[in-house]
């Protein structure tokens, strides 16, 4: 005998259903592996941000020498003038008393 026309329709239904359910299935794997996707990507990151870790410090590590290297060669620069001016001062103020005495 023949299905009636409610079983049809159900049946109908039933793999409709089942054809959603598989594209969810489908949706939820492809949503997944792109979260793990990222997720390694991240990892990856992160490992080379730490290979990195170690050459940036060095490099702050020489930045920071350089710039005290530099700031004391500038205290000096400017020490050695300082006492070469007043030397200079000192040699012209003897040098007028000399000329003044004879």
């Amino acid at each position: 005998e023949a299905p009636g026309q409610a079983e049809v329709a159900a049946a109908a239904a039933a793999r409709a259903a089942e054809a959603q359910a598989v594209e969810a299935a489908k949706a939820v794997r492809v949503a997944k592996a792109e979260q793990l996707r990222q997720l390694r990507q991240l990892r990856e990151q992160k490992r080379r941000l730490q290979e990195q870790k170690p050459l940036l410090e060095e490099q702050r590590r020489r930045a920071a020498i350089e710039d005290q290297r530099r700031l004391f060669e500038e205290v000096e620069t400017h020490a050695h003038a300082r006492a070469r001016a007043r030397a200079h001062a000192h040699a012209h103020a003897h040098a007028h008393a000399h000329a003044h005495a004879h």
